[in-house]
């Protein structure tokens, strides 16, 4: 994914509460602002490609007491990335360092810091709705580092964000040029202290290109490019199937219709033995199976202690395809640092595929199966054929 670097360097030795006109026309050159604004502590600017003139990312930077600046960025893709700055830092360029996050007491993110200057890096986000939500309602942000930890009060990121996305969808709509989107023919869219003290604060790192730099699809929400902007199948039908694959009442199974961050819709839902997530994709060029392994492979990089998988062959039959994969994880952050099992089971049908994803977990003995998953995987393989 092409990303221009933004203005860090505007945020060397300068405050950004009460002083945001004195960081304009410092973005690097791969990047111009076009635009900015100030909610509370946080201070956010507009990007455009200093090439082609067209929409970037909207970001918003805010201080900590350590003279460190954290940057939150949503992409015109809307893709959630993080930024860390520090006039005090030397680092290497082209290298990238593993670096843990968390919001509050919710769970730790595992990610890489990538170098792009002295005092500069990016962190990807695998879970960026998650992430998000938790930014919106957190009161401290961590970074934990080799060389110590960085904090950072959240105070006002609620509205702040909400001003990111505002900012985020004015932009991406100014630059379509076509606003009916793809045509029939085209429906696959493209896709130690934290005092801030030490220069190095994050040991040593790896080239970039290297494994640790491997990009994959998320294993969970946010991964996907071409997801169904209304859902074919209704919260009543999902929830039926859900009743006939577990036999469960219809009042023991709850579900929710939420969305993705790019505003794409999905269900999520609890039964007495398990819970997962519902969405539709178009399948465009791909292989189903493909998919899957896209997925898992996702999956595969959370994963911070043994990790396992199988996916079957690809079931034909008269309505369509199907595609089953599951994964072990021997510790997992979503569950605590225990053992989950996550399950998919794809279809496809007219160019569309339906993805069920179901996880369970918390420790080996809960987590050496997926009832649900391999309930729904039948149930699955049976409809199609």
């Amino acid at each position: 994914m092409e990303v221009a670097m933004r203005g860090f360097v505007a945020a060397l030795g300068i405050v950004l509460v009460g002083v945001s006109a004195a960081l304009a026309g410092l973005a690097p050159a791969e990047a111009k602002e076009t635009e900015e604004f100030t909610v509370g502590q946080w201070t956010g600017f507009v990007f455009t490609d200093d090439n082609t003139g067209q929409f970037t990312d909207c970001t918003v930077w805010a201080l900590n007491n350590a003279n460190v600046y954290v940057g939150i960025t949503v992409n015109k893709t809307w893709n959630l990335e993080l930024y860390l700055n520090s006039k005090g830092w030397n680092l290497p360029l082209n290298q990238s360092y593993r670096i843990t996050y968390w919001i509050d007491r919710n769970p730790v993110y595992n990610g890489t810091a990538e170098t792009y200057s002295a005092t500069y890096v990016k962190i990807g986000v695998e879970r960026g709705q998650a992430v998000f939500d938790e930014l919106r309602g957190g009161n401290t942000l961590t970074f934990r580092t080799q060389g110590g930890d960085y904090i950072f009060n959240l105070s006002g990121s609620n509205a702040a964000l909400n001003r990111l996305l505002d900012c985020v969808d004015q932009y991406t709509k100014q630059a379509s040029t076509n606003p009916f989107g793809g045509g029939s023919d085209n429906q696959q869219s493209s896709g130690s202290s934290g005092d801030g003290q030490s220069a190095q604060p994050f040991g040593e790192g790896e080239p970039q290109g290297g494994d640790s730099q491997q990009q994959s699809s998320s294993s969970g929400t946010d991964a996907g490019a071409a997801r169904l902007k209304s859902l074919t199948q209704s919260m009543d039908e999902v929830q039926q199937f859900l009743v006939e694959v577990t036999g469960a009442k219809p009042s023991m199974i709850s579900i929710k219709a939420q969305t993705f961050k790019s505003g794409d819709p999905k269900y999520t839902f609890s039964t007495p033995i398990g819970a997962g997530q519902f969405w539709q994709e178009y399948l465009g060029q791909e292989n189903l199976r493909d998919v899957v392994l896209d997925y898992l492979a996702g999956y595969k990089d959370e994963c911070d202690g043994e990790f396992e998988q199988s996916v079957a062959d690809v079931v034909q039959g008269q309505k369509g395809e199907a595609v089953l994969g599951v994964a072990n994880c021997s510790k997992s952050s979503y569950q605590d640092d225990g053992a989950e099992v996550m399950s998919y089971a794809m279809t496809t049908s007219g160019g569309v595929i339906s993805i069920y994803v179901t996880y369970v977990g918390g420790n080996a003995a809960k987590a050496r199966t997926d009832s649900l998953g391999k309930l729904i995987a039948r149930r699955q393989e049976s409809d199609i054929k």
